[in-house]
């Protein structure tokens, strides 16, 4: 088998468990392949370089790496990670396992292909209004992760009336219907008439179902027989 480019991660437990959480030693060898150029003749190497470094997950996922917390700056020592155990527990710090990335931010977005509209995202205000605050940092990390900032940054600071009212102006339905005509013996000979008479249907339905509603367009177009 040829060698690659890519990153070789080894696991191992350390010590007892602190705290419920079980601490884990990583061995991280990244290796690729380098070219150079000696006096004008290119030649490659294949290079590496081990890191080591530390994270912890609960007592009992320790041979589950999805289930480890991810933490910025990643722990270089044991008492590093233990520091950072006993900022979680205390709440100063919240972390995520790439589990719970995976099951809240990455696999609804691949879901919905990145995209969100009016109603998908008034459920994401209506769920982060009622969220705890692991489950609303969460949410906003799913919208900054589709390249909505402005939206998470409004659910960050509790903007709710705000980004409702932005919602409703920006993310409009487009709905388009056509609609088919069967006449007997004359064909329909005013069309821009037509059009003001359907148009105004259209907003005295508006009117009626106390919708707000943007520019209408209709257009009357005649099509031959089929």
């Amino acid at each position: 088998m040829g060698k690659s480019d890519g990153i070789t991660r080894s696991r191992s437990k350390v010590g007892e468990a602190y705290k419920g959480f079980s601490i884990i030693k990583v061995l991280a060898v990244h290796h690729w392949w380098n070219s150079y150029n000696k006096c004008y003749e290119m030649s490659r190497q294949y290079e590496t370089k081990r890191e080591v470094y530390y994270e912890f997950c609960k007592e009992g996922d320790e041979n589950r790496p999805a289930q480890a917390y991810g933490v910025y700056p990643t722990p270089k020592s044991i008492e590093t990670a233990k520091e950072a155990i006993d900022k979680m527990l205390s709440g100063e710090v919240i972390y995520f396992t790439d589990a719970e990335r995976e099951k809240y931010v990455y696999r609804p977005n691949h879901k919905c292909q990145w995209g969100y509209g009016y109603e998908s995202l008034m459920k994401i205000l209506k769920e982060h209004k009622k969220a705890d605050k692991r489950m609303k940092l969460l949410l906003e990390d799913r919208l900054d992760d589709a390249n909505f900032h402005y939206e998470a940054g409004e659910l960050s600071q509790e903007h709710y009336d705000e980004l409702e009212k932005y919602i409703t102006d920006h993310y409009t339905f487009h709905e388009k219907f056509e609609i088919y005509t069967y006449t007997k013996s004359k064909r329909i000979k005013d069309p821009k008439r037509l059009e003001a008479h359907i148009k105004s249907a259209i907003e005295d339905y508006f009117k009626e179902h106390k919708m707000d509603v943007g520019d209408t367009s209709v257009e009357v177009k005649f099509c031959e027989d089929w």
